[in-house]
């Protein structure tokens, strides 16, 4: 090549070298990528050609599910196989990501696949519950003497109240507190019944007081509501083995608590009734017999002389008779009626008089059935009177 040919073919190369840029690369080198994934893993980083693509016939049936903070070294050390064979498992590589509830293929080389799942340790088997099948002339009372457990713990087993009616032919659990668990349903019918006559001012928690029997069992026993009336000369059922307690021997205390007069008006049963109820404890929508609110507290006073009212006070507020109560007194068994102190014009509350500077009501969440002052002229929004005599 001559001298001229030549300089000509190197301008040629200078002139290609600057038109084609030059790309710079940064090689990753063992070191680097050991430094991010931590020292341990520099001997995994090679992959053995053999755990490229394992034939499914190697992998083991086992799994893992990933748990949150999890990562594949951790995972890898926890079941006891190398991280490349855990990678190779799952077609997956050190920069793979994954994330809490993912499912991994446990290798056949790890040494811990116990700690591979949280299924791997059988359930225990479920133990089935007893049932007692309800007869005829069955009550709640009965059956749970008859299981050797008590009603409340029947109760809770059935998500029952003591009012819960029951049928024949239903099926309760039996409790696992049951000493007789395989009673048969006519053990509960056995147990006979004692009678009690209604007198002129009995009401029905006083009865089931004078027994030492919750009212709630009284009126399952005996078909009732605890908004129902029961009359002088009525015979109520009294579970068997009930006695009446008494105040001196040979004498039975009275069912009414505290009794009103001989002859009471029925003003003077309302009043007697709600005295009864008094340190009850305060529960929204409830009318006894063990809580109340303040209309249920009203409602089932006036059920004991045969008055139904609405379980809501505005609605009772309509009822009755209007009452002056700035011309007049207020008397004995009249409904006081307050408005709400976060909703001024809307009747909230309301208290029964006792006379006419005495209510007894249900306060308040928290409160008991109490005595009271009645609230000032200026406070109270309505009286009714619902019984003159």
């Amino acid at each position: 090549m001559g001298v001229g040919c030549r300089k000509i073919y190197m301008r040629r190369r200078r002139l290609n070298s600057r038109s084609v840029p030059k790309v710079r690369t940064r090689r990753v080198t063992r070191l680097t990528v050991a430094a991010l994934l931590g020292s341990s893993t520099l001997g995994l980083l090679a992959v053995p050609a053999a755990h490229a693509a394992p034939a499914p016939s190697q992998r083991a049936a086992a799994e893992y599910i990933v748990k949150k903070d999890d990562y594949l070294f951790a995972i890898a050390k926890k079941l006891g196989t190398p991280l490349a064979d855990l990678l190779a498992a799952n077609s997956m590589t050190v920069t793979s990501a994954i994330n809490p509830g993912d499912h991994l293929v446990v290798p056949a080389s790890a040494t811990n696949p116990t700690a591979s799942h949280p299924t791997a340790t059988p359930a225990a088997p479920a133990v089935a519950s007893a049932t007692y099948t309800v007869q005829s002339g069955d009550y709640l009372f009965g059956i749970a003497r008859a299981l050797g457990t008590s009603l409340t713990s029947l109760l809770a087993a059935n998500s029952m109240t003591a009012t819960s009616a029951i049928d024949p032919g239903d099926q309760l659990v039996v409790p696992a507190t049951a000493t007789n668990p395989n009673a048969t349903p006519a053990a509960a019918p056995a147990a006979a019944t004692s009678t009690y006559t209604v007198k002129a001012g009995d009401y029905l928690f006083g009865i089931a007081r004078l027994y030492n029997i919750k009212l709630g069992t009284l009126l399952q026993l005996n078909d009732l509501k605890s908004t129902s009336v029961v009359l002088p000369g009525a015979t109520l059922k009294i579970p068997a083995g009930a006695v009446a307690i008494t105040t001196a021997p040979g004498q039975a205390a009275s069912a009414a608590t505290p009794p009103p007069p001989s002859g009471a008006t029925k003003a003077e049963i309302v009043v007697a009734y709600a005295k009864a109820q008094l340190g009850k404890p305060y529960r929204f929508n409830t009318a006894g017999p063990d809580t109340f609110d303040c209309s249920g507290l009203s409602a089932a006073a006036y059920a004991q002389v045969g008055l139904w009212l609405p379980h809501q006070s505005a609605m009772q507020s309509t009822r009755g008779v209007a009452v002056d109560w700035r011309r007049e007194d207020i008397k004995a068994g009249d409904l006081v009626f307050m408005y709400s102190s976060s909703h001024p014009g809307v009747i909230s509350h309301l208290g029964i008089a006792i006379n006419s500077w005495q209510w007894i009501h249900a306060p308040r969440s928290g409160d008991v059935v109490r005595i009271g002052l009645i609230p000032s002229d200026d406070v109270v929004q309505a009286v009714r009177r619902y019984v003159t005599d």
